[in-house]
């Protein structure tokens, strides 16, 4: 039975923190932007990533459930990266061994990979092809370095069964747009204004974990704010301040399209969005400025709906009538944002700034849906209450 991750993180906090030496700030920034890749990896799927650790095990370690990745990252101006190179001193091989030595003394080495990322393209040398694509294949040659840099003859075979190698990672001058076209998979309803501000506070997150120091800013302030989901693990301190977890990534990105009420009522809990209305338009790919209207509107609406029901006892049955018939149209225009995915950007990336702009093109419509004068048919007030009615949980601002 696969031990319980708070059993696997106290044993990587035993092991010896990395000897990192000297790095270009270069490097150093390709690191960083590396661990933001792969944080956001942890959002993808129950099968994905819990956390990444940086700059304390490795350059990257990588914890699922009950493995660990170990990565060593390695940059190149020039030319191609052989297999002899790399069991070279100083160029990645020789830091995974001690990486791997330590995790058997902890006990962790047959949950853990070794693993190897290269910046830049491999060279063509049968040795190294072969090498590289299954490093049991190394030779003779190869396994004598590795005993030289200090690894036992008895755990050769274990180890290159556990070594990975990664050839041609993003450069330096193309990570940010590679990761940034990884984003926008993600929220293919924030334009890329918004996902660079989120890019700019996950990368000062990984660069201060990085670092080893508590991150500064809003990014400070979002951590803080973070609540952990009930099945996330108990951080040891060895390990905390170089730990990026899933719920410290949730609560400085935006809702995904796949996320549930459940996990947007968490978000509301760590104190990050303030309302279900909020939430359900960010998870619609609304912009700034239609997020700022429909609040407005809702505050105005809402403060109609209290005065009313204050001096009146006669407007239940009123109120749900009026949600039945608002409810059905603008469920009927948030199919029809659906139906035209296909050929509208808009009501493909951002359904609710779609469905916004259908509702407030003529206010006259939703005006006559209030057949008992509830809000004198002003038609910016029923959106409003529209509003108020999505802070029920009763629209989504989407098909559903």
């Amino acid at each position: 039975m696969a031990e319980p991750v708070e059993n696997l993180l106290e044993a990587l906090a035993r092991m010896e923190s990395e000897e990192t030496g000297t790095r270009t700030f270069a490097r150093y920034q390709w690191q960083a932007k590396q661990a933001v890749r792969h944080w956001l990896t942890c959002l993808k799927s129950d099968s994905a990533p819990i956390a990444i650790i940086c700059e304390k095990l490795e350059d990257l370690a990588i914890i699922y459930r009950d493995f660990v990745r170990f990565a060593q990252l390695k940059t190149r101006d020039r030319g191609s990266w052989s297999a002899n190179a790399t069991c070279d001193k100083g160029h990645g091989i020789d830091s995974l061994i001690r990486a791997y030595k330590g995790a058997r003394e902890v006990g962790v080495h047959e949950n853990s990979a070794f693993e190897l990322w290269l910046e830049g393209p491999m060279s063509d040398l049968k040795e190294t092809v072969s090498f590289f694509e299954n490093p049991t294949t190394a030779p003779s040659a190869l396994r004598t370095k590795m005993v030289t840099l200090g690894l036992p003859r008895g755990h050769i075979d274990d180890f290159l069964g556990r070594l990975f190698i990664h050839v041609k990672q993003p450069s330096r001058a193309h990570i940010d747009a590679v990761i940034l076209r990884e984003m926008a998979a993600l929220w293919p309803g924030q334009s890329i204004p918004e996902l660079e501000d989120v890019y700019t506070r996950l990368l000062e997150g990984a660069s201060a974990a990085q670092a080893g120091e508590p991150p500064n800013g809003v990014v400070r302030r979002l951590v803080a704010e973070c609540v952990a989901s009930p099945d996330e693990p108990t951080v040891p301190d060895d390990l905390a301040v170089h730990f990026l977890s899933r719920s410290q990534i949730t609560s400085m990105t935006p809702p995904l399209a796949s996320e549930t009420d459940q996990d947007l009522l968490e978000r509301m809990s760590a104190g990050e969005i303030t309302s279900m209305l909020e939430l359900k338009m960010r998870r619609a790919g609304v912009s700034p400025s239609v997020l700022q209207q429909a609040q407005d509107l809702r505050a105005q609406a809402d403060i109609s709906r209290q005065l009313l029901l204050a001096s009146r006892s006669d407007v239940d049955s009123q109120f749900a009538k009026l949600d039945t018939r608002i409810l059905t149209v603008a469920r009927a225009i948030a199919d029809k944002a659906s139906l035209n995915s296909a050929t509208n950007p808009v009501a493909a990336a951002r359904p609710a700034d779609y469905i916004s702009a259908e509702l407030l093109s003529n206010p006259g419509i939703l005006g006559q849906l209030d057949k008992s004068d509830l809000f004198e048919g002003d038609g910016l007030e029923l959106y409003g209450y529209l509003c108020h009615l999505s802070d029920a949980c009763r629209f989504p601002w989407r098909a559903a």
